[in-house]
């Protein structure tokens, strides 16, 4: 039908700009699409999908649900659809059912091995699923082969490899996602993506550079001031969580105080909206932290191990701004609990 199609092509300019507006748009022309043509898999696959981001940054575990149901209507409708099967697999991982991931993403690559957003899916179950940082690169790394404009999965790569500290690897896969990031904002094709000059300052701090990882913080800064994106309010807590790390370490106080004071309130306007991640609740445990503030900051790690366990304890086992816990027996506990 030509008026579901036409819903269908509105639906997808829309769900590719990944704003808060232009999701909730996606969402309604997804629905127009379907209920015109009800045996439109392509449509009910996009459904899922607008439903699928929708609930990651919002956080809203029953949309992911909602997401599955048309994934696996789609499904139903045409068995062989490969992105349907990876696209439920991300849905999984997102509610952490990380082992079903796995077997749908499985299935979407015996259908398509060539498929890079289907191995990125795969790398996302490894990289926050199950913390195994080194199969994330590997399966990441296939993904930029087979997709040179895969945005995402470079900027994930480099926060992997972050974490291993392999920082010649990670710097060069976040300077392909800042390159990739300012070509997709300035119009080019592709998803737009924020974080990656963010993630070249971590990558700087971790080497004990404060200074150039300013620097690069500042340029994040700038470019989410050019950019509607639905993560940008979440990615303003961890890189402020970086800013005041980084002025700490050059004996800043007062501005590190500001970083953290920005973080924090950021954190708090996000659990008035009903937005509770583990991911920000990390970060602001780690402002805590770094504050002296221990109560706190094993508060909110001991929560964020409890909405995902793996990924938040290993990470807690290396990173810097938890350095001050680590003779804390009760902080010891929390990375006993993995």
């Amino acid at each position: 039908m030509v008026d579901a199609y036409e819903a269908f092509a509105r639906g997808m300019l829309n769900l590719r700009l990944e704003s808060y507006e232009s999701l909730d748009r996606a969402v309604l022309f997804f629905e127009r699409a379907v209920a015109l043509d009800p045996r439109y898999a392509r449509a009910h696959l996009q459904l899922g999908s607008a439903y699928d981001v929708k609930a990651a940054y919002l956080v809203l575990p029953e949309l992911h649900e909602r997401a599955l149901a048309s994934f696996r209507r789609a499904i139903d409708l045409a068995p062989d659809l490969a992105v349907a099967w990876k696209e439920m697999g991300s849905a999984l991982i997102s509610l952490g059912r990380e082992d079903e991931a796995i077997e749908a993403i499985g299935r979407a690559l015996a259908l398509d091995p060539a498929d890079a957003s289907a191995h990125s899916a795969l790398a996302r179950a490894y990289f926050v699923g199950k913390a195994r940082w080194a199969d994330a690169i590997a399966e990441y790394e296939t993904a930029l082969r087979l997709n040179p404009q895969a945005g995402w999965a470079a900027l994930q790569l480099a926060h992997c490899a972050a974490l291993m500290r392999d920082f010649v690897r990670g710097e060069a896969a976040a300077r392909r996602a800042a390159a990739l990031q300012e070509e997709m904002q300035s119009g080019k094709d592709g998803v737009v993506i924020v974080g990656a000059y963010m993630r070249l300052g971590h990558l700087a701090a971790l080497q004990d550079r404060p200074e150039p990882a300013l620097e690069l913080f500042a340029r994040e800064l700038a470019f989410f001031d050019r950019v509607d994106h639905a993560l940008r309010d979440r990615s303003r807590i961890e890189l402020h969580q970086r800013i005041g790390a980084a002025h700490l370490r050059l004996g800043h106080a007062a501005e590190a105080q500001a970083a953290f004071d920005v973080a924090v309130s950021g954190f708090d306007e996000r659990l008035r909206l009903g937005a509770d991640d583990p991911f920000t609740r990390f970060y602001v445990a780690g402002v805590h932290a770094l504050r002296g503030e221990p109560e706190q900051a094993l508060a909110g790690l001991a929560k964020a191990a409890k909405m995902r366990r793996r990924f938040t304890i290993e990470r807690a086992r290396i990173e810097p701004e938890f350095d001050s816990l680590r003779d804390d027996r009760r902080f010891q506990d929390i990375l006993a609990s993995a």
